[in-house]
């Protein structure tokens, strides 16, 4: 895969924070890109379009990004995508709480310990405002309120808001954030990495976690998008179980909807495209279990090869330190790597009349932002084989001769996946082709690692 560094570097509280040209000419704070400040939104207007209620966290979100905002746009009854991204890297407030803004809350408690020689941090000694409102909040919310700040009072107030208990504060892990700044960003007219960009060719579906295509008469998702980030793995918490959630039908495709028992004596496995295992919360994982995020999958296929991808990629983001915007789903094609023709694409299903298109290959791609803000692109189209191998010596050859360049993949998708980031970029790390990977030992599965890259100056 490629490596990117960008051209210059934002000046943000976050490290993992890359500059580069935005969407429309205005320099701002971004991540991979650099959103734009003048792409804003009534406040007002998104509560209607997305039934964010008086009251709602939605709500009281776009309220205080915009109450925070610059002196040209601040408090002017709009937000935009930039402006919720700059709130949300410095929270001064505290009334919401990103896993990315826990884990630097985090660090800069374990830094002033480490320097002082002692338990306990004064509440007014950090760095920045926002983390001196912190550890003020987390001192009298969960500790004893002296004005001096230990890990286990910063722990337990972040328990807190995690279940809801921390007056003031909710914890928004960063997957529901990109999920909810991709709404944002798709009101204002700005592109996203969670919505290539193209003709949609099916149902959009914008959840609280992620988002789908749901292709036309196939019951089966196009692609599904959302972001990883190894501050969402890192906050997750224990309890959430995949055992506790049921595969159900989505609500949002009423009664043409799959249904769980559509797949019962198939001999396909409901196999997911966003992971169940990079959900952060319940929440998530529930949603993950929505019948809009599931497709067809050979047992083997599901069970072996597509999770040994699933869990490298994961374990890469964990080590790294990054966070990825993932694009996964299924592709329908002949012998010779063509699309089928419509009337030859196998099917299943129990219900003669909802019948659900089986994929040949799934695929995936990953832009992998470094906490150094280098970027990383890469891509795998796999074919759902019914007798697929189940031995390392075996998956291993298998997965690095699927790779293929994220071209490749828009090609056959008729979409720019990655179109928020500037031409430039796109061209060296979109036409990259199966560049060196390695898999190693880690989990109990093969982690992909960042070995053998080759490495290029954005321009």
């Amino acid at each position: 895969m490629t490596t990117l560094r960008p051209t210059s570097r934002a000046s943000t509280p976050s490290a993992t924070t890359a500059g580069a040209v935005s969407n429309d000419g205005v320099t701002t704070r971004g991540g991979s890109w650099n959103r734009a400040a003048t792409r804003e939104v009534s406040v007002a207007e998104l509560q209607a379009k997305f039934g964010w209620a008086e009251g709602s966290w939605e709500a009281g979100l776009l309220k205080a990004a915009d109450a925070a905002g610059d002196k040209t746009r601040g408090r002017n009854g709009k937000v935009s995508a930039a402006e919720l991204q700059a709130y949300l890297a410095a929270p001064t407030d505290g009334k919401y709480l990103t896993s990315t803004t826990l884990q630097q809350g985090r660090a800069a408690l374990d830094a002033k310990l480490a320097t002082s020689g002692t338990n306990t941090v004064d509440v007014d000694a950090f760095d920045t405002r926002w983390q001196d409102e912190l550890a003020k909040r987390a001192d009298r919310l969960g500790g004893n309120g002296d004005g001096e700040l230990s890990q286990q009072e910063l722990a337990a107030y972040i328990q807190k808001s995690k279940m809801g208990q921390a007056e003031g504060a909710k914890w928004v892990p960063d997957q529901q954030m990109a999920a909810f700044q991709s709404r944002v960003a798709e009101a204002a007219g700005e592109l996203d990495p969670l919505r290539p960009k193209g003709e949609p060719k099916g149902v959009g579906l914008v959840k609280q976690y992620s988002r789908a295509m749901m292709e036309e008469g196939k019951n089966v998702p196009a692609f599904v998008s959302y972001l990883l980030s190894a501050s969402d793995i890192k906050e997750t918490p224990a309890g959430v179980d995949r055992t506790q959630s049921t595969f159900v039908r989505d609500s949002e495709l009423g009664r043409a909807g799959v249904v769980d028992s559509d797949y019962n004596n198939t001999g396909f496995d409901r196999g997911h495209m966003k992971p169940a295992e990079d959900s952060p919360n319940q929440e998530a994982m529930n949603e993950s279990h929505l019948m809009s995020n599931i497709a067809p999958q050979h047992g083997n296929h599901n069970q072996q090869v597509w999770r040994t991808l699933e869990k490298g990629v994961n374990d890469l983001v964990k080590a790294t330190g990054g966070k990825a915007y993932i694009v996964t789903g299924n592709l329908y094609l002949d012998e010779k790597g063509k699309p089928l023709p419509a009337d030859q694409i196998a099917t299943t299903g129990a219900k003669s009349d909802r019948r659900i298109a089986v994929p040949t290959h799934n695929f995936k791609t990953v832009l992998l932002e470094l906490p150094n803000g280098n970027l990383s692109m890469f891509a795998y189209m796999v074919p759902n084989q019914k007798e697929g191998p189940s031995k390392k010596e075996q998956i291993l050859p298998l997965l690095e001769s699927t790779r293929v360049p994220v071209d490749r993949i828009e090609e056959l998708l008729g979409q720019d996946l990655y179109a928020q980031l500037p031409k430039s970029v796109q061209a060296k790390l979109e036409k990259d082709p199966a560049a060196k990977g390695i898999f190693e030992q880690g989990s109990g599965y093969q982690a992909v690692t960042l070995l053998a890259n080759k490495t290029q100056p954005a321009k």
